[in-house]
């Protein structure tokens, strides 16, 4: 039946572009407290940990995880060597049961640490790691036994850190970038984004630092953002994301509400403005996993309504179409086309608000920028081959099956050779030179 529904809504792309929305879930945060960070680790299971947005300027050790995609757990965090003085940096899940999180110290200097826990979050055990002197800020695992995490500068360097063995040991990663200055450090909660060995985090002088081989080496990038997050230049902060090693985009703040989007090619070394149509926000953005172009943004700016809100674009940022407004959403993540989670303030243990899961479907979704395109694909049904004709520049076509998988990626935009495909219904994506993109129905007999 699913296949069904997800072919019939093809037929109609404009209906679908439209269809896009979120749904409250209650987190069972304290009143005001926030997802500062969401880990995906399948449809199911996501964890999320809080920071508090009363302005009380609390340091939460509490997390919250779904393992059934819709009900939320809420765990306080325990075991921490200095309980009372630590922040949480940075939470990464690996499963249903084991995840791993990095604090730093928010008084003091003794609250650096590495910790895992293999229950759930009932209880969490330190690693060897940071000392004293760290100012930890993400973590990241590939899989189960190779890992990342950065910190601020020690001695000249960021400090970062490397396993290969789930975290047993982890070993001082050498060729760390060197800080232009002492004003330059990076930034906790959610400042750094991967895509497959690619890491990229900002950094308060407006650095974003990159590796491409999942943080051996490193280059560092001057952007249009003067300060990622504000501490050294007021006013100042930027979120960016990127959907492979060398495409993104990166939004610059300038003051409370002026802000411009940039895309690159070359994976961060040289940025250009966009053009954009339509409303966009500035509070976070992500890629949208599955699809061809497509990225979200959110907004959660409290006193300005004008700025709140969601919005996605299916032609890199050119084109943005509206998913709400006037409604505060933070930070956001994907899985894949069908599903993704952002963050709002929690109304309570209690209450049924604190995070919104996403409802549509944006592998289907086409922005106005490649609709009208007169996009012919036949036969259709097709055997063999598959003939396109359009009215515009197609660079390259995907081809995806109903799960949102791609099967089959080329720049043979006349004619295209499915022989290789297993019978049945796929999703084939045109990608436009003007960077816009559309769907269309392809069945394979």
């Amino acid at each position: 039946m699913k296949k069904i529904l997800l072919s019939l809504a093809l037929i109609s792309l404009s209906a679908s572009a439209n269809a896009q929305s979120w749904v409250d879930q209650g987190i069972k945060f304290t009143q005001y407290y926030y997802p500062s960070v969401i880990s995906i680790v399948d449809a199911n299971t996501v964890w999320t940990a809080a920071s508090d947005g009363s302005g009380g300027g609390t340091y939460p050790k509490v997390i919250s995880k779904t393992t059934n995609g819709s009900t939320w757990t809420t765990t306080n965090i325990t075991g921490l060597t200095s309980q009372t003085s630590a922040m949480v940096s940075d939470l990464f899940a690996i499963d249903a049961n084991t995840a791993y999180l990095v604090t730093a110290p928010a008084t003091g200097t003794a609250s650096n640490g590495i910790y895992k826990t293999t229950n759930g979050g009932t209880s969490w055990t330190k690693q060897t790691g940071y000392s004293t002197a760290s100012f930890a800020n993400q973590i990241h695992f590939w899989d189960t036994n190779n890992g990342w995490t950065a910190g601020d500068p020690v001695g000249g360097k960021f400090e970062m850190y490397k396993t290969s063995n789930g975290g047993t040991t982890w070993t001082a990663v050498a060729n760390t970038p060197t800080p232009i200055n002492s004003d330059e450090y990076g930034y906790n909660l959610n400042n750094k984004y991967i895509v497959g060995d690619n890491i990229w985090i900002g950094t308060s002088l407006g650095r974003l630092l990159h590796s491409t081989d999942r943080g051996a080496t490193w280059a560092a990038y001057s952007t249009p953002v003067l300060d990622f997050a504000g501490n050294i230049v007021e006013g100042s902060s930027g979120t960016y994301a990127f959907k492979d090693g060398s495409n993104g985009l990166l939004i610059a703040v300038d003051g409370d509400v002026n802000a411009v989007l940039y895309s690159t090619t070359n994976g961060g070394a040289t940025w250009e403005p966009i053009d954009t149509t339509g409303t966009w926000y500035f509070g976070d953005i992500t890629f949208v996993p599955g699809t061809t172009n497509t990225y979200v943004t959110t907004g959660i700016y409290v006193d300005d309504t004008s700025v709140q809100g969601s919005a996605y674009s299916k032609d890199g940022g050119v084109t943005w179409v509206s998913i709400d407004a006037g409604l505060q959403r933070g930070v956001v993540k994907f899985l894949n086309p069908t599903t993704g989670w952002a963050g709002q303030f929690s109304d309570g243990t209690a209450g049924v608000e604190g995070i919104l899961k996403f409802s549509g479907d944006l592998s289907l979704a086409v922005n106005e920028s490649s609709a009208k395109s007169n996009l012919k694909v036949f036969p259709n049904p097709a055997v063999d081959v598959v003939n396109l004709t359009s009215n515009k520049e197609v660079k390259s076509v995907t081809i995806y099956d109903l799960t949102g998988k791609k099967v089959k990626s080329t720049t043979d935009t006349k004619q295209i050779n499915v022989s290789n495909l297993a019978k049945g219904t796929y999703i084939l994506q045109a990608n436009y030179g003007n960077g816009g993109v559309e769907n269309t129905k392809l069945i394979k007999k």
